[in-house]
């Protein structure tokens, strides 16, 4: 039933680009592929003829694909004056009705299919898991290549001596509390050796807040914590978890107003958790600090935008797992009531920023998380 629904829109899709084209035609102004601007055309049209043999693969990472596709398409027939006023014209919510019933179709999961759909935990600021049946922060082990090991360590303990001496410099200094507060919270970050990526965004920050205080710093004190920034970034540069992290973020492109968004669905997220009392309270310090980090101002880094994403999947993958497990593995029911309310505060909170995360590559699966559990486990309002 679930194929044929999938196949019955997909079908739809591609009825109504067909009705376009021919209306372009009518307009005598055919859509070509030796046309730059027909392009959008065209590649909505060859991915929807892509995924129509195999519907039953259909995932909603290609959902989220065709999404992006429909927006390309959009923004070509508005400036295509023909098109914009044809009888045909593209109709953009109801291309958006169609994508929705594809999201529908695909909350039809089983339990066994959706688990598949739901990976582990990502390389982000903040990872989660269960201690004791509670929900809590949990290290992300720093992984390392072979033959790599002796290199990235030392780098690393360089950078964490050198932090004991500039915090004690600074600690003696004049510099503001916030720039005090900073390097010690970068220098708690480099000898827990938990996270690679908190590292970073500790560092990111450092190197803000010097940044805006240059007027007030002596030469030697800017000059002293630059450079131990620059070390730390060296030390970093050795670890292939932040290598990777730092390439995925290039691929990162929201806005500032769709950041906002997130953050303040995960600083509600944040609230919700807090008020429950079913979560250690590390877990809302985690969704409030990646919030500030990636909206701290207009232009934020791509890295603290691409950890707020992660931090917030990591949340649901944490929660995901054991209930989606429940029939197949023995979980407590203090685990599964934590993963209840938990579940229940993300569907609460999360409606805004779903189609927003669904643009990171990557972070496409959290929509169909959010279908799947809002539609066959429906929990109750906080």
């Amino acid at each position: 039933m679930k194929a044929t629904k999938l196949f019955n829109l997909l079908t739809e899709i591609d009825t109504r680009l067909n009705r376009l084209e021919k209306s372009a035609i009518s307009y005598r102004e055919p859509l070509v592929r030796t046309n730059i601007k027909a392009q959008p055309f065209f590649a909505l049209r060859d991915e929807v003829r892509r995924q129509l043999p195999k519907v039953d693969a259909l995932r909603e990472a290609d959902v989220a694909g065709l999404e992006r596709l429909i927006r390309g398409l959009q923004d070509f027939t508005i400036a295509s004056p023909p098109l914009s006023k044809s009888p045909q014209r593209f109709d953009v919510s109801g291309f958006s009705n169609l994508v929705n019933g594809l999201r529908i179709g695909l909350s039809q999961l089983s339990p066994v299919e959706m688990l598949e759909a739901v990976p582990g935990q990502k390389t982000a600021s903040f990872a989660f898991g269960f201690r004791n049946d509670m929900l809590t922060v949990i290290d992300q082990p720093l992984l390392l290549h072979p033959g790599e090991e002796d290199l990235a360590r030392a780098a690393l303990e360089n950078a964490i001596e050198q932090g004991v001496y500039l915090n004690e410099d600074v600690g003696n200094s004049n510099a503001s509390p916030r720039l005090k507060e900073g390097f010690a919270r970068l220098q708690s970050a480099l000898e827990s050796r938990a996270n690679i990526v908190q590292i970073g965004s500790r560092a990111q920050i450092c190197n803000r807040l010097v940044n805006a205080e240059l007027d007030e710093l002596s030469g030697g004190q800017a000059g002293l914590m630059l450079g131990h920034i620059e070390t730390v970034f060296r030390a970093l540069a050795q670890f292939p978890q932040w290598r990777s992290f730092c390439e995925n973020a290039l691929s990162v492109d929201l806005d500032f107003p769709s950041v906002v968004t997130v953050a303040e669905s995960a600083k509600a997220l944040a609230i919700e958790v807090a008020k429950s009392g079913a979560v250690d309270p590390s877990v809302a310090d985690a969704l409030e600090t990646v919030s500030e980090w990636a909206t701290d101002k207009p232009n934020p880094d791509k890295r603290d935008v691409l950890s707020l994403v992660r931090t917030l999947e990591n949340v649901w993958s944490a929660i995901s797992k054991p209930l989606l497990s429940l029939g197949k593995e023995m979980v407590s029911q203090a685990r599964k009531t934590v993963a209840v309310a938990v579940l229940g505060a993300l569907i609460y909170t999360a409606s805004q920023a779903i189609p927003i995360m669904g643009k990171v590559p990557g972070a496409e699966w959290v929509q169909t998380a959010y279908s799947y559990f809002k539609n066959m486990l429906p929990p109750a309002n906080p």
